[in-house]
């Protein structure tokens, strides 16, 4: 099998998506469909979807097929961090640019997004918190209920943004926090609200009080130098 062969049926899917205008979680041919309309073997498309799926453009699920990346495109660390470890400091750092970023993506939310928009905020609202009450780990739908609200912005490059800011992100911290918890639920509540009837100083303020309360848990809890 040849590499070039490989790179060509990679490109080739990567132009089936854009033409097909695919979106996150939509289901790709099968393996056997794909190897057929590009006139490759099977191997060749098993090849070019592990590939694709490493750089997290695509998910292949065992027994389920294919599907379009919810962080498509978005690498495993996307803003070089890993070599600094899940370190405090670092951790503190990236609050102080989501906050200088995310409550006025909240505040753009709640004057554009649309019916779809408000569903899915108050829907992974509302996932939060169930997994908040059952004691579970909710770090991934944590960062679809942020990524949601930038999407309902209507700008791709502050979605897109975002999206990496939070596939960077280690929240173990303050998930183990019963109190940040609790502040989770009513600050989600309160964004998810002010976004839903359009109040876009109440999204940009309920996102300022949640970011903050993290930024103050972290400077009371450990020796952050300001």
């Amino acid at each position: 099998m040849g590499t070039s062969l490989v790179n060509v049926t990679i490109n080739n899917i990567v132009d089936m998506l854009k033409n097909r205008n695919m979106q996150p979680g939509d289901k790709l041919p099968t393996v056997t469909e794909i190897a057929a309309r590009f006139k490759v073997g099977n191997s060749t498309v098993r090849e070019a979807l592990k590939s694709l799926s490493t750089q997290n453009i695509l998910v292949i699920r065992q027994g389920a097929g294919t599907f379009v990346s919810e962080k498509r495109g978005i690498g495993v660390d996307p803003l070089g961090l890993g070599p600094l470890g899940n370190d405090i400091s670092t951790t503190f750092d990236m609050l102080t640019v989501r906050l200088i970023l995310e409550p006025e993506i909240a505040l753009i939310a709640a004057q554009k997004a649309n019916l779809k928009n408000i569903k899915q905020i108050n829907d992974l609202c509302v996932t939060v918190e169930e997994l908040i009450k059952e004691g579970k780990d909710y770090d991934e739908e944590d960062n679809l209920f942020h990524t949601s609200i930038a999407s309902a912005s209507g700008n791709k490059i502050i979605h897109k943004i975002t999206q990496i800011i939070h596939a960077s992100i280690k929240k173990n911290i303050f998930i183990t926090d019963n109190s940040l918890c609790q502040e989770t639920i009513v600050a989600h509540r309160q964004i998810a609200r002010a976004i839903s009837v359009g109040d876009s100083v109440g999204a940009k303020n309920g996102m300022i009080l949640h970011l903050n309360a993290q930024r103050e848990y972290l400077l009371k809890n450990y020796d952050l130098q300001m």
